[in-house]
């Protein structure tokens, strides 16, 4: 039997191969597993060894040999390989599996290629993740991770955002939500608190800046925060997550509830962001942190219907606020 495992996506190509490596020796708990890497070791005589132990004595057993990196090959050492290979896809049965993985792209013009591609019994394609089929995937891999979780509708966009193309960062993050909250609803708060894809003390500090009226300093810090990696859309989503927080500080403080303690009881915010949050509430009115609130909701809006550039939504809510 041929195996065949390629793509664009070395993380999913090499977890791959470790799933069918490990599917291989459950069901023939008695058989081998060899593996050959031609990225580090392709000279002729190594070509030779892998190909040696692909023979099957007078008392066979079942075996497993895993080439990586065969397109690394030269010439002299492909070329021992693809004649290995024709004389193997003669055989009726055989007692060994040839697990052929390369994690990148292959051009099917290739002669090695042309080979696999005929003969293999099953070739599997793992390219790199697409921006149109990022949520679809997302949701595939977090009922792998825990079947009972989902995310809320607001909650699946940030993540997406967030996270970026990263198949492994991904599952890291997923896996992580999922210890967080087994069998729950993620929801836009669990999101901000456990990726961190934007840093909360900068957006608090911007916040203060234009609680105080500087507004050239949290311009500053926000566009700073915005020229990463992550870009605009994470930073508003994180913007209106903290000033949801100003509001339930603001409501419980207008209440004469003054201690950070307190606060963080029953905001179940941790002490130390309530404290923080009471050093700059004199700064925001219950009717101005309202307004920043429908200001940002109606940005929004905008944003997912495409009527509006994030910076702009950004520049906007800073100076209204």
């Amino acid at each position: 039997m041929i195996l065949f495992i390629h793509g664009g996506d070395g993380f999913l190509v090499n977890e791959r191969r470790s799933i069918l490596q490990k599917a291989f020796i459950r069901k023939y708990s008695q058989a081998e597993i060899f593996v050959f890497d031609f990225e580090d070791q392709g000279t002729s005589d190594d070509v030779r060894r892998s190909l040696a132990v692909c023979e099957e004595g007078l008392f066979a057993s079942k075996k497993m040999v895993v080439f990586l990196h065969p397109f690394e090959l030269g010439e002299v050492s492909e070329k021992l390989l693809l004649d290995f290979l024709k004389d193997f896809t003669k055989k009726n049965e055989t007692e060994v599996t040839l697990l052929f993985v390369h994690p990148g792209k292959i051009k099917k013009t290739h002669p090695l290629a042309k080979v696999l591609i005929k003969y293999a019994n099953k070739e599997e394609v793992f390219e790199k993740l697409e921006e149109k089929n990022k949520n679809a995937y997302i949701k595939r891999e977090l009922a792998t991770i825990d079947a009972e979780a989902r995310f809320s509708r607001e909650a699946l966009q940030i993540f997406s955002l967030s996270i970026g193309l990263d198949t492994a960062r991904i599952r890291t993050e997923l896996e992580k939500l999922a210890t967080f909250k087994p069998g729950g609803v993620f929801e836009e708060e669990d999101i901000h608190l456990l990726i961190g894809s934007v840093s909360e003390n900068v957006i608090f500090e911007a916040l203060d800046a234009l609680g105080r009226g500087d507004k050239k300093r949290s311009l500053l810090l926000f566009h700073r925060e915005a020229s990463g990696a992550e870009g605009v859309y994470p930073l508003l989503s994180m913007c209106a997550w903290q000033v949801r927080r100003l509001l339930l500080v603001r409501e419980l403080f207008d209440k004469g509830i003054f201690r950070a303690s307190d606060i963080a009881l029953q905001t179940k915010m941790p002490p130390f962001v309530a404290q923080k949050m009471l050093g700059t509430i004199h700064n925001f009115s219950i009717a101005r942190i309202k307004r920043g609130l429908m200001t940002l909701s109606r940005f929004d809006t905008e944003l997912k219907r495409g009527g509006m550039d994030p910076s702009v939504a950004l520049d906007l809510f800073i100076w209204r606020f």
